[in-house]
């Protein structure tokens, strides 16, 4: 429609049995086996799941999807696979201490084991334009994270993107080789790890301190970016507002807050 141009009054239809109220596509209940899991870290495991029949699932990169408890409890993870590699559905699990879904993960989960889920849901999706990209995630918020620079790379996406990746310890950097070596490939992308709370013992010589604020020192004006941030609720709720002192346009800034739960 951006290429056509009416030259009189015209009627659209929409059809609406693929839309939800909130205009997402309708997500849909899957099964799906447990087919890898990798420990990453002494908090982080990824979990691959394979659809029945060679199932594929269309999403976005940056949407996530809600699994099932067997009380209808839901909790949510996103997708750290990029949408043209989906044969697998990638899951970065992070240990929430007193939690149900996360301890069976970490304490009982086997390969083969039955998952149930909804998606894709969600709307922290790259949006097109012009502008450079920086990234901002907290823990496993670099999994959506992943997901959209994985599939940007796909698309050929030119635009500058870079990567601020903060957590507490540099064991919790869990996949920070693969971003490094994205660095290496792609001569449009950064990564710019940063711990909150080094430990001395541990010879941390990179960036300390709230990863926003690191972002925040490097970029005195905002006003010709986008920013996209994924990470807990405290990271995001500081991180926006002072992004926008900065200079960052309200419709420049998109986010993506979670909640640990631990019920």
């Amino acid at each position: 429609m951006c290429c056509a141009v009416p030259l009189e009054d015209v009627e659209i239809e929409v059809p609406v049995e693929s839309l939800d109220v909130s205009g997402e596509p309708t997500r849909r209940e899957y099964t799906a086996k447990v087919e890898r899991m990798e420990r990453l870290s002494e908090s982080v495991i990824r979990l691959w799941l394979a659809l029945p029949g060679g199932q594929r699932i269309d999403f976005a990169a940056g949407q996530y999807i809600n699994i099932i408890l067997d009380d209808g409890a839901r909790r949510a993870f996103s997708f750290a696979n990029a949408p043209h590699d989906n044969a697998l559905i990638e899951l970065h699990v992070r240990l929430i201490p007193g939690g149900r879904w996360t301890t069976h993960v970490f304490t009982a989960m086997q390969v083969g084991d039955e998952v149930r889920f909804e998606a894709p849901i969600g709307r922290f999706t790259l949006h097109a334009g012009a502008r450079p990209i920086l990234l901002i995630a907290g823990a496993t918020g670099f999994a959506p994270i992943k997901s959209i620079v994985e599939d940007a790379f796909h698309r050929g996406v030119q635009r500058p993107l870079q990567l601020y990746w903060g957590v507490r310890d540099p064991r919790d950097l869990y996949l920070l080789e693969l971003a490094e070596r994205w660095q290496r490939e792609h001569a449009n992308f950064k990564v710019v790890p940063v711990l909150s709370e080094p430990d001395p013992a541990l010879g941390w010589s990179g960036r300390t301190g709230l990863v926003h604020e690191a972002m925040l020192a490097d970029h005195a004006d905002l006003s010709g970016f986008e920013v996209y941030v994924c990470g807990s609720v405290q990271m995001v709720d500081s991180a926006v507002p002072a992004f926008l002192k900065q200079g960052l346009g309200a419709d420049a800034c998109f986010s993506d807050a979670f909640t640990p739960n631990a019920q």
